[in-house]
């Protein structure tokens, strides 16, 4: 271990100060890397940033992960989330809260077919035998109904938000 530095510690905080910033698996980082350079032209300073200390702490925390410096990082997604916005892809709230609430009522179908399923299954076991074979085949194309249901939120999903 480099001099002074032992295992777990973490320096650097909202000061800005250069140092080793996080610790993950028990091991501290090494190497975090800064940003690819611009192929287009070189970068200018243009201002400073201000974080509290929780908000600078998950920077960290989410830049470690990527093996990249918070501040590399943190001008990384805001320049991501300004092109985002520039082409029209910013997340809708509302996008958002219709997908959750989809999400919640084929929950809740899912569950509804769960007990429309253990019904024949209680009825099978205890005859032996599929007594209402209607039955069972609905609740068959229930089943397909909401798996395909589910493939299209997914897609849906993919499409407003991922993109």
């Amino acid at each position: 271990m480099a001099s002074g530095r032992q295992a777990g510690e973490v320096r650097g905080g909202a000061d800005g100060r250069a140092g080793w910033w996080d610790v993950t698996g028990g091991h501290v980082m090494t190497s975090l890397r800064y940003r690819d350079h611009s192929p287009h032209q070189p970068r200018v300073r243009r201002g400073a940033l201000r974080y509290t200390d929780h908000e600078w702490a998950v920077i960290v925390l989410v830049a470690a992960r990527v093996s990249m410096r918070p501040g590399a990082w943190a001008q990384h997604a805001a320049y991501e989330a300004a092109a985002r916005l520039h082409r029209g892809l910013a997340h809708d709230r509302s996008a958002i809260d219709d997908l959750i609430a989809e999400l919640r009522q084929h929950r809740r179908v899912l569950t509804n077919i769960g007990g429309n399923l253990n019904d024949v299954a209680r009825a099978a076991n205890s005859t032996g035998s599929i007594e209402n074979p209607v039955a069972a085949e609905t609740v068959l194309r229930l089943v397909s109904n909401v798996v395909r249901d589910g493939d299209e939120l997914i897609r849906r999903i993919g499409t407003e938000l991922v993109a």
